[in-house]
């Protein structure tokens, strides 16, 4: 490991990732100008996954880790946060997923960026992504420049946790902070919450450019994947009984203002509060709706988001 060269943390969850590991494997050690250390923690795999993670430890520098549960992508990649965040020889980290390929200047480009910035708190990376289909990159996933900003996260995930990389400062903040309740990770997911967190404790940068091939196949876990009718119906059946994620954005940000409050400005305490406090009587609901800024940002039709906020579904 080349001392004079940045060292990066790659955080990466698998599960059954026989089919297309490798290649993801190689394109992270091929990563130019930083020197990676990668730290596994399976999520119960049951094909040849684990043999894979062994046999390339014998030529990198692999550590794999496994705890005898099945807990998901969210809880998986957070575990991996909180078990390495204070690796004393680790100045940054980065998420990766085991399907994807990374372009050669992924990391690099990362954490010059991050330098860049000269901000000596927690500072998050992410960027653009391109679609990669059978075998061939369709392009990038946004045609657009991504927010970055609190009201539009509170709804929106937009930006992939597989772009992410951050300074030590961000992942000491989380692990010091605290877990949130676990509804948040289980329906928000790791990347949601970290986005969330450098948003109102740190700097966020959003590269428009992507450095990573975003592979779509049947077998994606979270993010887009192909997914049969009956899986719509299924959703949005959780949806009309609230049986996955209800209240959720008001127990989001209870969560943040919990473990961040402190660290946070006046003006994101005073939009989370919102949520936060909006069951507690008419007024906080009236405030709630009447605020155009969150009512034009959110996902669904802004008379409809009025009517969940009046029935406490949000």
């Amino acid at each position: 490991m080349a001392k004079d060269l940045p060292v990066v943390a790659v955080l990466m969850s698998t599960y059954n990732g026989e089919k297309y590991i490798r290649e993801q494997l190689d394109s992270i050690f091929y990563q130019q100008g930083v020197s990676v250390r990668l730290f596994v923690r399976d999520d119960g795999s049951t094909d040849k996954t684990l043999k894979i993670l062994r046999e390339y430890s014998c030529k990198y520098p692999i550590e794999t880790f496994t705890d005898g549960e099945n807990v998901r992508p969210g809880e998986s990649f957070m575990r991996l946060v909180y078990q390495y965040a204070d690796k004393p020889d680790i100045q940054y980290y980065a998420f990766a997923d085991q399907d994807d390929i990374w372009l050669e200047d992924k990391l690099l480009t990362a954490v010059e960026a991050i330098q860049l910035k000269q901000w000596h708190g927690p500072v998050l990376y992410s960027s653009n992504q391109y679609i990669y289909i059978d075998g061939e990159n369709k392009g990038n996933r946004h045609k657009t420049i991504q927010r970055t900003d609190l009201i539009s996260h509170m709804t929106r995930n937009t930006i992939a946790g597989c772009t992410f990389v951050f300074n030590k400062q961000l992942a000491q903040l989380l692990k010091t902070a605290g877990e949130p309740d676990s509804r948040v990770i289980k329906c928000r997911l790791h990347d949601a919450w970290i986005m969330l967190i450098s948003i109102v404790c740190g700097q966020v940068i959003y590269d428009e450019k992507a450095h990573m091939l975003y592979r779509i196949h049947d077998e994606n876990t979270v993010g887009i994947r192909k997914i049969s009718l009956i899986e719509k119906i299924r959703k949005i059946k959780k949806i009309i009984f609230r049986q996955n994620g209800a209240n959720i954005r008001l127990i989001t940000s209870r969560e943040m203002l919990r473990l961040f409050g402190e660290k946070m400005s006046t003006d994101s305490k005073r939009i989370l509060h919102l949520y936060a406090d909006y069951q507690k009587s008419w007024k906080d609901k009236i405030n709630l709706m009447l605020n155009c800024d969150i009512c034009n940002e959110c996902l669904e039709n802004k008379w409809f988001f009025r009517l969940k906020i009046l029935f406490n579904f949000i």
